[in-house]
């Protein structure tokens, strides 16, 4: 008897000790306990509660609803309903569950739960949209010709990624006859969240302005250019100096059978594969982009190579070679990969990748989010 009365006295303590509204009442509704919170909201002490039923505290307007729910309660709890009740000094709302243990009725609510969940809900509601919006980001097809073909895996660690990539043939107008040009590019924003996922939405839109504010077609296209481009805009939007932006930029000119390429602090290089002999890794690579950074310290030059007549590109951000599993990195098992994938066909490459990535992967999570691109000339 003893050790239940003290379990009572705890159980009762940690009832005072919380923000929920709790009312503990018999069958017929009429109250047996109060907790604090209870008692402060309403302005009425335990035992004037005590002295009181459940329905007599109610507002007129409520009243059928609290018999109702007190003649239906259940041991599942109810879900949420608001109630009116006579305050000792004023009307004041309450938002209750209900259920039944024991012959009692456990009434409780706390509005600032109330509040979460009303947040929460137009959070997830705002996010579900931002999803959408992102996946518009990302193309819908790549570029798939008899010259050069394109093919991307994309697996976000969250809802929503920081990484974006797009690829592009140039439009030069009337002087589409004399140039051929492609265009690719790979964004790692730091981050994997909502915050993330927009910047990103912000590289995107910056390259794709660039071609309609400063491309004059005809003109040699220079991907440190671009890359100036959107350092200047970003620097311009003064983002917070955390955020780093990380961009590798392609252009495939098939008139004068050259690759130029610009690296913003892509540390993971792009992989150019001419037979199972001849890897060369693209590693000439500058800062990432941020606020943090001096302007001058964004300064970034193209690499110009021999376009060869055949050969497949691998550009990737880091989620990938640097996803761990039984405390190893995926970066060894790809590298012995890429020799024997890379005379398929881009979609067969990214197939094969992908299943061997989710056999190393197993039960891990990822933990960053994942991009590769394979280009095959």
């Amino acid at each position: 008897m003893e050790k239940s009365l003290e379990t009572a006295k705890i159980n009762a303590i940690i009832a005072d000790m919380i923000d929920d509204h709790i009312l503990v009442c018999t069958i017929e509704g009429q109250i047996v306990y109060s907790n604090k919170a209870m008692q402060s909201y309403l302005g009425f002490a335990d035992l004037e509660l005590q002295r009181s039923s459940f329905i007599d505290l109610i507002a007129d307007i409520h009243m059928n609803k609290a018999r109702s729910f007190i003649e239906r309660v259940s041991e599942e709890p109810s879900g949420w309903e608001d109630f009116l009740f006579h305050g000792k000094h004023d009307v004041l709302k309450l938002h209750l569950k209900f259920f039944r243990r024991n012959n009692l009725i456990y009434i409780y609510g706390n509005e600032k739960y109330v509040d979460y969940e009303r947040v929460r809900k137009k959070l997830d509601s705002e996010i579900a949209n931002a999803v959408k919006i992102h996946k518009r980001s990302l193309p819908d097809r790549l570029p798939d010709t008899e010259k050069i073909s394109f093919s991307s895996l994309y697996l976000p660690a969250e809802d929503l990624g920081g990484d974006l990539f797009d690829a592009f043939k140039v439009d030069h107008g009337l002087l589409n006859e004399y140039f051929e040009q492609y265009v690719c590019f790979i964004a790692d924003v730091s981050g994997h969240g909502l915050d993330s996922a927009m910047l990103a939405i912000f590289v995107k839109d910056t390259i794709r302005s660039f071609f309609r504010l400063k491309h004059i077609p005809g003109q040699v296209l220079s991907p440190k250019e671009i890359m100036d481009f959107f350092a200047e805009e970003y620097r311009k939007e003064g983002y917070p100096g955390e955020y780093l932006v990380c961009l590798f930029l392609i252009v495939f000119d098939f008139k004068s059978k050259e690759l130029t390429y610009c690296n913003a602090g892509l540390h993971i290089c792009p992989l150019l594969v001419k037979d199972e002999e001849t890897i060369i890794t693209l590693n000439k690579a500058g800062l990432p982009i941020s606020t943090a950074l001096k302007a001058n310290l964004l300064k970034y030059e193209d690499s110009i190579l021999p376009l060869p007549p055949t050969m497949t590109l691998f550009i990737m951000s880091d989620g990938l070679p640097e996803q761990s599993s039984n405390h190893e990195f995926y970066e060894e098992r790809l590298k012995m990969l890429v020799p024997e994938v890379y005379d398929l066909k881009p979609s067969d490459i990214v197939r094969r990748i992908h299943e061997d990535f989710t056999d190393f992967l197993r039960y891990e999570k990822i933990k960053d989010d994942i991009t590769l691109v394979v280009v095959k000339v």
